[in-house]
């Protein structure tokens, strides 16, 4: 996450006060800057013994993603139902990941961030959403099919995904919109 991720989730007053908590907390922390210029933290070996993580995660290619995915997990409260990488499976049929899934006012939501992904690859996924719900198998169990939410970068790509998503219950956000 962001220093400013990390200040918005726990409602640290000012960045000054943000950069001092995360200070206090180095011996747990790792950090480094990615190419917008923010620093990227991360728990290290000591704070991953300390709060029972197994997944270690450093300075990684997707870092653009996670925080697309970061600031929208907090735009929308930090739902304890929020799920990452979901993998949805119809045996023979189609296989999903969603990005995550999460649950509001007892409705759920498949969330997709476009960050770098090419837009054939993003078609490709709003099509297996497609064939997801035409096979039916979440509506027998949910009685709905979820909404499906997206992320993305520019107007353009927004517009672009609306329109392969006609007919879904779609949501399409701006990065900048929900920061």
């Amino acid at each position: 996450m962001s220093r400013g991720q990390i200040q918005r989730l726990h409602g640290l007053a000012g960045d000054r006060n943000a950069r001092r908590v995360l200070a206090n907390m180095d011996h747990l922390l790792g950090s480094w800057r990615c190419e917008t210029g923010e620093t990227i933290f991360y728990l290290n070996k000591y704070g991953r013994e300390r709060v029972g993580a197994e997944k270690a995660r450093q300075k990684i290619a997707q870092v653009g993603h996670y925080l697309m995915r970061n600031d929208f997990y907090i735009r929308i409260g930090a739902p304890e139902s929020w799920r990452n990488e979901v993998r949805y499976k119809v045996e023979g049929v189609l296989t999903i990941v969603a990005d995550a899934v999460y649950q509001v006012n007892g409705r759920r939501h498949f969330l997709e961030v476009d960050h770098l992904q090419t837009m054939a690859q993003n078609e490709a996924k709003i099509e297996k959403y497609r064939l997801l719900r035409s096979l039916g198998v979440l509506q027998e169990r949910l009685k709905y099919f979820p909404r499906l939410v997206w992320v993305t970068l520019t107007e353009g790509r927004r517009k672009q995904l609306a329109g392969w998503c006609e007919g879904l219950d779609v949501t399409i956000h701006l990065w900048d919109e929900i920061r």
